[in-house]
């Protein structure tokens, strides 16, 4: 029975990338939405210069877009792995500039994002996805 069971988990097991997909692009696509959408990044600004963030304008921006194209990309499945890597770098940097000496459960959620962006990167995603479709009518 166990054996019956696990063969047929393991027939859709590549269903099960959708639901970490889903619930990190609604989360990207949340914190950002609000800024991108009203062309606003004045309050992310000032709080990259605070903390002597080098082109803090600029800088708010490139992660506002990594964010909201990133959670559009996880949502849809489509270029995952492409968009997993400035995802990346904006949580390394979100690590190590911000919560680096800052208590586990401060900086936990950036590194669960970091890992969950690590994730997509090396798995892609999944069957459920645009990029699947795509690659299954080449």
């Amino acid at each position: 029975m166990i054996k019956t069971l696990n063969e047929k988990l393991e027939s859709i097991e590549g269903y099960g990338f959708l639901f970490p997909r889903l619930a990190f692009g609604i989360h990207l696509l949340y914190y950002s939405w609000s800024s991108v959408t009203s062309f606003d990044v004045s309050g992310d600004a000032e709080w990259l210069e605070s903390m002597g963030v080098p082109w803090p304008f600029l800088s708010a921006w490139a992660y506002l877009l990594f964010e909201f194209f990133g959670g559009i990309s996880l949502i849809l499945g489509l270029k995952v792995r492409l968009f997993a890597i400035p995802l990346i770098g904006t949580f390394l940097v979100a690590y190590f500039m911000v919560h680096s000496s800052d208590p586990y459960q401060d900086a936990y959620p950036a590194l669960q994002m970091l890992a969950m962006s690590f994730f997509f990167l090396f798995a892609g995603s999944g069957k459920l996805s645009l990029d699947k479709w795509i690659d299954n009518n080449r």
